[in-house]
């Protein structure tokens, strides 16, 4: 209420209050002009002490009190009660709206100050409030993004739009774990629609009971990417050819030679030595031998199979690894294409014309096992031994029983499975089994991948090694795929039906698989006469057949995808993938292959290639499986490592599926008190298939 009373008015200074707390000039003319014009009266005061005779009403705000008076002088009748009540009101409001004004003053001073210190950083810095909101942008951040500088600052990205979620996402996670949270490779996209590499760092602000916001630091990490792809090629490529180099051959004959142990499989090598260039560098110069090398490099990757390393080991040698070897025809068979391909001659600058033959030694793997010193000096003797036969494109394999390349020709005795393998669905000899896929933070079986094997009626269980490859040759590999896929598609519904339970299943697609006209159009139809529901199916393919043709994947992958179904890149590590061509994939799952996880408790190298598998997966919103797991000690350190899922022989072998469907039953009902699943090897082995593992 006002009253009347007091000492001589002192005004208000604006220099006597601090910088961020002035009184803003127009909020006081509005409240002095609206006193005036409701009360009559000709003088109206807003001061810090209370005036002599005039009716006054303090003003209280949160660090002073200023009074708001109106004059007596000049009146024809005293200020009544409702005068009063009507000063108290004024004062109580414009108590709120100089507080807010002051308020407003000292927000906008703070932007001001920490936008001037952030833009002086380099970095891209902003505010993400605890609902989402952008409530600070500095100018870098700003540029960074395509923004409009000064556009950020209201709660919102410009042109109203919600919070980017590469922005929003990490923000939340850094309130929610109260801590910071650091991504080097994540993606973040501009204005215009276009992308970058960025690296971010997010930190909550401290509050209770909940971090009110998160301060996020990002930068363009676009040089830093192309220096790291740059390391890597020079590592692991050939400067002249972009072939893969010396280590990176032994390092994928290595792992070559443990998945052919433990596949039963073997492994061959193809060493071969141009005829010609010696006389061509000799005659014609370096930098024309240089040309012949690239045009050579150029057509061996189109002989080469998808899959297969192909490098340059040296000079003008060159090496092709080949895995899922059955024979050594099939071996001959990538020789022969080899030899085809370089029968054109070449036309080199100048308008010179060259004819690049090649001697083509070959080395198998033995049953027993071999290293990949003893593959390389077998296929380096067998080329040797080529080159003695006469050159000009001749292929010799190296005769273990003699120690000595065999004659021309001599690939061994192929198995006549070709012609089998074309009515093996149609007599009921394909079957599909089933390896669980365990949930590592509840230890639930959550999927399985189907796996196919051909029970032959003389040869008995046929693993995929066995006749897979045949089967791309001969083109029985796309009704044995369409096979496969109505089975899992048909189990998952069956199950979900029988057990309530929602099973994912994942489908191998081989190479022509995946390669022929119409895929959409026959997963949507398994899909359609299943009925299966989408989501539980996941479509792999590996690594290598993913980086065969980047275009073309990025069309196919997109295409199924739409159909609803999820899909997952297969043997990851094992290819010559750009982690940027992987992020543009719309790809759900990455499957860690298991020569990374063998051993992995023991070895620090396959422990941070994980977690660097972990850490992309999670950039582009991807699950990690990791295979092979067949320990404690392996399955413990790929939970410590953040996996999602695994599959191993340490859950199960692949099983029939009736008897995947008992292990589902029983694993649901024997999980024990303290979160570990059950015995498996018992139950595994009661219900394990029959034949190969």
């Amino acid at each position: 209420m006002g009253d009347q009373g007091g000492t001589e008015p002192t005004p208000v200074r604006s220099d006597a209050a601090p910088a961020g707390r002035r009184l803003r000039a127009e909020t006081k003319d509005a409240l002095l002009a609206v006193t005036a014009g409701l009360l009559g009266a000709p003088e109206v005061m807003l001061t810090a002490e209370r005036p002599l005779g005039a009716l006054s009403s303090p003003l209280e705000l949160p660090d002073r009190r200023l009074w708001l008076s109106v004059s007596t002088q000049g009146r024809t009748e005293p200020f009544g009660d409702a005068d009063r009540e009507m000063l108290g009101a004024l004062a109580e409001l414009g108590a709120w709206a100089v507080a807010n004004a002051e308020r407003y003053a000292e927000a906008k001073q703070r932007y001001d100050d920490l936008a001037v210190i952030t833009d002086s950083i380099g970095e891209g810095v902003c505010i993400v409030d605890a609902m989402g909101r952008i409530t600070f942008m500095n100018g870098a951040g700003a540029r960074l993004l395509g923004w409009p500088e000064g556009s950020v600052g209201d709660g919102a990205a410009p042109e109203g739009r919600a919070t980017p979620r590469f922005l929003l996402d990490p923000a939340r996670r850094a309130m929610a774990l109260r801590q910071t949270v650091v991504s080097e490779d994540t993606r973040f996209e501009r204005a215009d629609g276009t992308h970058f590499p960025a690296s971010l760092t997010a930190s909550p602000v401290a509050g209770e009971p909940e971090p009110p916001a998160a301060v996020l630091a990002f930068r363009d990490a676009s040089e830093r990417r192309a220096f790291e792809d740059q390391l890597a090629r020079h590592a692991f490529s050939d400067p002249l050819t972009r072939l893969a180099n010396r280590r990176l051959l032994v390092d994928h004959l290595d792992h070559a030679l443990l998945q052919a142990q433990r596949s039963g499989t073997r492994v061959a090598v193809l060493f071969g030595d141009l005829d010609c260039f010696k006389v061509v560098n000799d005659s014609l110069g370096h930098q024309v031998g240089d040309e012949l090398l690239r045009v050579v490099a150029d057509r061996l990757r189109r002989a080469v199979r998808p899959g297969d390393t192909l490098s340059r080991f040296g000079g003008d040698e060159f090496v092709v690894v080949l895995e899922g070897i059955s024979s050594p025809q099939d071996a001959g068979q990538v020789a022969a294409r080899i030899r085809e391909i370089l029968s054109e001659p070449i036309l080199l600058s100048g308008g010179r014309e060259v004819l690049a033959t090649m001697s083509i030694g070959m080395a198998l793997s033995k049953p027993r096992g071999s290293t990949r010193d003893d593959l390389l000096h077998e296929a380096d003797v067998a080329m040797f031994r080529a080159k003695q036969r006469g050159r000009d494109g001749v292929v010799a394999l190296f005769d273990e029983g003699r120690g000595a390349p065999g004659p021309p020709g001599d690939l061994g005795e192929k198995p006549d499975l070709e012609t089998a393998l074309l009515g093996a669905v149609e007599r009921g000899e394909v079957v599909v089994h089933f390896q669980p896929v365990v949930s590592l933070g509840d230890r639930r079986i959550v999927g399985a991948e189907a796996l196919v094997r051909w029970n032959h009626p003389e040869h008995g269980m046929l693993a995929p090694p066995q006749f897979i490859e045949l089967a791309e040759g001969n083109g029985a590999i796309l009704p044995i795929g369409r096979y496969v896929l109505g089975q899992a598609c048909r189990w998952a519904k069956k199950w979900q039906e029988a057990l309530g339970v929602r099973l994912e299943v994942e489908v191998n697609l081989s190479s022509r698989q995946f390669q022929q006209p119409g895929l959409e159009v026959e997963v949507a139809e398994v899909l359609a006469a299943t009925g299966v529901d989408p989501s539980q199916v996941c479509l792999e393919i590996t690594e290598s057949l993913a980086m065969y043709d980047v275009e073309q994947t990025g069309t196919i992958l997109s295409t199924l995808h739409g159909l609803g179904v999820r899909l997952a890149i297969d043997d990851f590590g094992t290819g010559h993938s750009s982690l940027g061509y992987l992020a543009q994939f719309p790809i759900d799952a990455i499957k860690v292959d298991q020569s990374f996880t063998r051993g992995i408790d023991q070895d620090p190298v396959k422990s941070a290639i994980v977690s660097a598998v972990v850490a992309l997966s999670e950039a582009i919103g991807a699950t990690t499986v990791v295979e092979g797991v067949e320990t404690l000690p392996e399955l413990e350190q790929v939970v410590t490592l953040g996996c999602d899922l695994a599959q191993g022989f340490y859950f199960s072998r692949p099983l029939a599926p009736e008897g995947f469907e008992a292990v589902v039953v029983a694993s649901r009902q024997d999980q024990s008190a303290d979160g570990r699943i059950f015995q498996w090897e018992a139950l595994t082995r009661e219900h394990a298939a029959p034949g190969v593992p």
